[in-house]
């Protein structure tokens, strides 16, 4: 099915619009290239839209990272790009703005929070479950597999015990669980049916004994299974018990007046990584670091004739080698020139390019390793940098140093955290349309809540989360700028958290004017590169260790 057909079925079912949300019933998770609905329909492969269609017109909404990717896979003739978030509360106002009233959507794909949401701002709008009109989404069998608890760090049966009181508490019968990555925390497995994402795509509903079913139409397991239909069909005839579920992950198709509103426990339990864990994501970082590392070193030798694909490849090369390698954690980012102002830009066949001297390289990329995840960012000039580019990337680090190097109290903010961050570059216009920081999972999710550092975020921190720090910037058709490192929170003895880098990876000294940073930037600088060097140096063959000695060299 595509657009024309969709504005068909508007005329036949007396709706104004259909809505086509990025995911599917795994609200917030990735998904397989092949179900990716709105790239089928208007080409936008970004991992965050919300596509509007109506008989006469169409909208796209998206944020500030694929403002430019947007723009340059869609048709400007028949799409319209709107640079807003895209909620369906953002999207609602868009439809009473073009006088649509009448709207049809897949309730599988929208969260029964969102459009209690939308329903009690937006009362002249009627919503109606018009289906999966483009019915792409994947059946094919999926695997799970048992993670060991040498990587895990806690049983099942003992998270399961926390289950259980929650459910005492709140006088429940059942809990439904509708995030994957909480069913797969939960129970201590894993697939390998997404690229990046080693989650189980299917629900759990658990009683308060202990017993549970995973509801999903592909599943190979011996654990208690069975099909979403038989999920809807109990939800349905059970309204005299007690159903607690979280309405910001489980669809409107679920919902039935028997069911309570909880916040899902499991998203706050995994995002507060236990010791193992921590070990985990500490050792998975150093491997990771020196893959990365080793990549820099051969780009150095080798940038001649080179792509950005050959790039991606080089460094997928490295990361097979590392121990405990399971997958990238999310494809990788290598943007040269103009391509590195373009936040997500992912290079492919059709875009990639030569790398050229004296030219910017952004290259961000992660790895899932069975016991930890990583996500770094690296900036790297291809030979001589230019005084704009030394100035910037110089900003960049400023940002990243202060808040890297800041200590808040417990009550800190996400909002105030990424506040922190951008001082320093709009005290110099400059900015990036993009959060600070987000979470990230234990061998999961590369992007996790409930906590990040963005604009939006009104949580905190507690003791042993991680999280990424990666402030930018942004010229169109030149270059972009970003650094990330992830961290984890630490508590100090006065109870106020700061971060500690799990990070491993030189950052470019070449792009670096010493004489902006103050004497504690420089510190931290100095400290961080003695570290990575100390960590890495047992990782590389003995060029490779010259190479990296220079590489994280006092400034």
């Amino acid at each position: 099915m595509h657009i024309k057909d969709i504005k068909l079925f508007l005329q036949q079912n007396d709706f104004d619009a259909y809505l086509v949300s990025h995911g599917n019933r795994f609200i917030g998770e990735e998904i397989l290239d092949s179900e990716h609905k709105i790239k089928h329909l208007c080409g936008f492969s970004g991992s965050n839209g919300l596509l509007i269609i109506s008989r006469k017109k169409c909208f796209l909404l998206v944020d500030g990272r694929y403002e430019l990717q947007a723009l340059m896979e869609t048709d400007a003739s028949q799409i319209t790009i709107i640079h807003q978030n895209p909620t369906l509360l953002n999207a609602a106002e868009i439809l009473r703005q073009n006088k649509l009233t009448n709207i049809g959507y897949d309730a599988w794909c929208q969260s029964a929070a969102e459009m209690k949401e939308v329903a009690a701002q937006y009362s002249d709008l009627h919503f109606a479950d018009g289906g999966d009109l483009l019915q792409i989404d994947s059946q094919k069998p999926i695997k799970i597999l048992r993670r060991d608890i040498a990587y895990a760090g806690q049983s099942a049966v003992d998270k399961m015990r926390l289950i259980k009181q929650q459910l005492q508490q709140q006088n429940a019968d059942y809990l439904l669980l509708t995030s994957a990555s909480s069913v797969s925390w939960l129970f201590n497995i894993y697939a390998q049916d997404l690229p990046y994402t080693p989650i189980v795509r299917a629900y759990a509903l658990i009683d308060n004994d202990g017993n549970f079913t995973l509801f999903a139409d592909n599943l190979q397991t011996d654990l208690p299974h069975e099909n979403m239909q038989n999920l809807i069909s109990f939800l349905q005839k059970n309204g005299a018990e007690k159903i607690i579920y979280d309405a910001a992950t489980t669809p409107q198709k679920l919902v039935f007046p028997q069911m309570q509103n909880v916040s899902d426990i499991c998203q706050n339990l995994k995002a507060i990584k236990n010791k193992t864990e921590l070990n985990g994501m500490i050792e998975s970082h150093i491997r990771d670091g020196a893959a990365l590392s080793k990549l820099l070193f051969w780009l150095e030798k080798n940038k001649q004739n080179k792509t950005e694909l050959d790039v991606v490849q080089k460094l997928h090369e490295f990361r097979i080698e590392q121990n405990l390698f399971f997958s990238e954690s999310f494809a990788t980012i290598a943007g040269a020139g103009s391509n590195g102002a373009v936040v997500h830009y992912q290079p492919n066949k059709q875009t990639n390019c030569a790398l050229e001297e004296n030219q910017l390289l952004l290259l961000d990329s992660g790895g899932q390793y069975l016991d930890g995840t990583t996500d770094v960012t690296r900036t790297i000039i291809l030979g001589k940098p230019q005084k704009q580019q030394i100035e910037h990337f110089t900003m960049v680090l400023k940002a990243h140093i202060a808040l890297a190097n800041t200590v808040f109290s417990a009550d800190t903010t996400g909002a105030e955290l990424d506040d922190i961050a951008r001082q320093p570059l709009r005290q110099k216009n400059m900015d990036y349309k993009h959060g600070t920081g987000h979470g990230v999972a234990c061998f999961g999710n590369v992007h996790e809540g409930p906590v990040s550092i963005s604009s939006r975020c009104q949580k905190c921190f507690t003791e042993n989360m991680v999280t990424s720090i990666e402030p930018g910037f942004y010229l169109e058709n030149k270059y972009g700028i970003r650094i990330e490192n992830l961290y984890y929170t630490q508590s100090q003895k006065d109870g106020r958290l700061h971060f500690i880098y799990l990070t491993k990876v030189p950052i470019d000294k070449r792009l670096i004017d010493k004489y902006m940073l103050s004497a504690d930037e420089q510190n931290w600088l100095n400290k961080y590169h003695a570290c990575v060097y100390t960590s890495l140096q047992q990782y590389m063959t003995e060029e490779e260790k010259q190479w990296l000695e220079e590489a994280c060299s006092p400034l």
